[in-house]
Parts: structure tokens; C-alpha cells; sequence
């Protein structure tokens, strides 16, 4: 019975999880488990707050998963669950939530950046902490989505709930922000 159920592809699994059959669940646990932890483990560095927060992720999966929108891809609509689970948690215990965000697109940022050098590390964690003050939480969630964990704007759109002009929007903003930052920082006296 159990190989019946790893065969299931997550569309299914949700759908069966949706209909409230909880057996689904503990399937859903055993493939996502690692991820959820791995990525928790990712915002906050600590292993027992990492295992707390995926433990709190699954009970949001499962108390939401009835509200999950079968058009959108359940690897994103889980991410935006981690991510809003992480800097809730990161904001309860007053840490500076931009400086996580900041290690999580850094590696990203000459995606982002229209520049034909390379940023040195110490104006790369400059402009994304003066980028990151100036934006909305959804906006880092989205940026976030798209660079760091590559979804498809479809997938965000669908996770999210906004139409595929608002996310392009959006994502143009965020963009244009951190290219006029990166162009302020270079004409800035060293």
C-alpha cells in the first residue's frame, strides 16, 4: 500500500490531502519533511529552532492545505509557508530578518544586476540591506521565489494569488530598485 502512495505526484497527494483523507498526510511528511527542516535550518542556523519551525510548518500545511489552490505548484506554495513561518519567528525574536534575507540573495545578485564588474562583497551586502529596508515583505518573499529557489512566475502567481502582471510588476520594481541602489553605491566616495 505504501508504494501506491509514493507513486502519487503531488497533485494528487494534495487533492487526496484536500478531500481530508489524513493518511495523505504522513506521505506528504515523509516526502517534504527534510526540505521543510533544510530550509527552515537555512533562515534561522539553529538545528532545535529549525526542527520547531518545520513542525509548524506541517501543522500550517495541514490546517491549510483545504485553501491551497490546486493551479499552483505545491513546492511554492510550501516555500511561501517556510518563508512566512522563518520571519515571523525571526521577528518574535527580534533578529534582523533583512540580514537573513540579504545571505539568501546574495549569491543571486548579479542576476539582478545590470553590471558588467563584479560587486565587491562588502557593496553587495550594502545594496541588498538598503534594497531589503525599502521593501515590502511580499516583495522579498517574490524575489526570493524567483531567484533563490527559481519558481516560474506561473508558479508564483498561482501561489500567491496575484495575477502574472502584478507579479511581473513586481518583480520589475524590485529589480529596478536594486539596479538605481547599485548605480547610487558606485558613485558613491570610497
Amino acid at each position: 500500500m505504501k508504494k501506491a502512495f509514493e507513486k502519487l505526484s503531488d497533485e494528487e497527494l494534495v487533492l487526496r490531502m484536500k478531500s481530508g483523507d489524513n493518511q495523505y498526510f504522513s506521505v506528504f511528511v515523509d516526502r517534504y519533511e527534510s526540505y521543510i527542516t533544510k530550509k527552515c535550518k537555512s533562515y534561522v542556523k539553529d538545528e532545535d529552532a529549525a526542527n520547531d519551525l518545520s513542525q509548524e510548518v506541517m501543522i500550517k500545511v495541514f490546517l491549510q492545505v483545504s485553501k491551497f489552490r490546486t493551479e499552483a505548484k505545491l513546492t511554492t506554495w510550501l516555500f511561501s509557508i517556510i518563508h512566512n513561518t522563518c520571519i515571523d519567528y525571526l521577528r518574535s525574536k527580534k533578529k534582523r530578518t533583512h540580514d537573513v534575507i540579504s545571505e539568501k540573495l546574495a549569491d543571486e545578485v548579479f542576476e539582478l544586476v545590470d553590471a558588467d564588474e563584479e560587486l565587491p562583497e562588502e557593496k553587495t551586502v550594502e545594496i541588498l540591506e538598503t534594497l531589503l529596508d525599502q521593501m515590502t515583505p511580499e516583495g522579498k518573499l517574490i524575489l526570493l521565489l524567483k531567484y533563490k529557489e527559481k519558481h516560474s512566475i506561473q508558479d508564483i502567481q498561482n501561489s500567491l494569488g496575484l495575477s502574472e502582471s502584478a507579479v511581473k510588476m513586481r518583480l520589475k520594481r524590485a529589480k529596478e530598485m536594486l539596479n538605481k541602489l547599485y548605480s547610487e553605491s558606485l558613485r558613491k566616495p570610497k
